[in-house]
């Protein structure tokens, strides 16, 4: 079986730790062939890194001692620095960064098999800045992603109501120089504010998704099927092609639509609920 969950958002206030932790304990005695913790699911924009994993120690040991023969960690925009705090860690392989038992892997994107069908992952922001018209390069946004992990670091403990996104993102601008034009980075300061599931221009993120375009633009290869996250709406396609996994946030009107997941056996992929 692959197992996969993203969007849990660790340190936010209103990610759903504790329905989080149960649902590790139905997990505890499943044997999982392959866990893949699709992005986000630390949250360091807003709060020291290490204080953060301090926090949820008991949450990343229930992960630690699943029954997974290989866990994947997959990269998310909320998480972005976990690609550099494994560099010193883990041995680099390919564009995978693998720990010492090859248990554990760090990477932007993942495939895997299962049955005869193909599956690749990726955290999902990739297909929000493709397609939403803004014509900067991934890196330019990447760079800024990984730049927001270390807000907490620099400012302390900076809670949600009281941080300043305009003034914080404007340093990060100038620190790193970017080439974003005024109006580009005003429309990223405003998604800031926004949940990823009510920005205007989400719907084109899934109509892309669902599309034979994006497998051009993510490299991806033409029998592959996509599981994705990062606009916590989860959905699973009717030929069972494309899943999102959703979230582990306290944000949606209709509450049976949160702390999802996707669950793949013998090819087949299922889009579950946590109740």
């Amino acid at each position: 079986m692959i197992l996969v969950v993203s969007d849990v958002h660790l340190g936010f206030d209103d990610c759903n730790k504790d329905a989080f932790s149960d649902f590790l304990d139905e997990f505890q005695d499943k044997e999982i062939e392959h866990l893949v913790l699709l992005g986000d699911i630390l949250d360091f924009w807003r709060r020291n890194n290490a204080e953060i994993i301090h926090e949820n120690n008991d949450i990343l040991t229930k992960l630690n001692n699943l029954k997974a023969n290989q866990i994947h960690y997959i990269a998310g925009n909320h998480d972005y620095y976990i690609l550099d705090l494994t560099k010193r860690n883990y041995t680099l392989n390919s564009d995978k960064y693998y720990n010492i038992d090859n248990k554990v892997t760090i990477s932007k994107s993942l495939r895997l098999k299962s049955g005869d069908e193909s599956f690749f992952f990726t955290h999902g922001y990739e297909l929000e800045l493709i397609r939403t018209e803004i014509p900067s390069s991934l890196e330019t946004f990447e760079n800024i992603y990984k730049e927001m992990c270390f807000n907490g670091d620099i400012l302390g403990r900076a809670e949600s109501e009281i941080w300043d996104i305009p003034k914080e993102l404007e340093k990060i601008f100038n620190y790193l120089k970017t080439e974003l034009s005024g109006s580009e980075k005003q429309k990223f300061i405003e998604k800031m504010y926004q949940n990823p599931n009510e920005r205007k221009d989400i719907d084109k993120v899934y109509d892309f998704a669902t599309s034979n375009g994006k497998n051009y633009l993510l490299g991806m290869k033409p029998n592959e099927k996509l599981v994705y996250g990062h606009t916590h709406r989860p959905f699973i396609t009717d030929d069972k092609t494309v899943a999102n996994t959703g979230s582990w946030i306290n944000e949606l009107e209709d509450k049976n639509y949160q702390n999802s997941y996707v669950e793949i056996e013998d090819g087949e992929m299922e889009l579950k609920f946590f109740k």
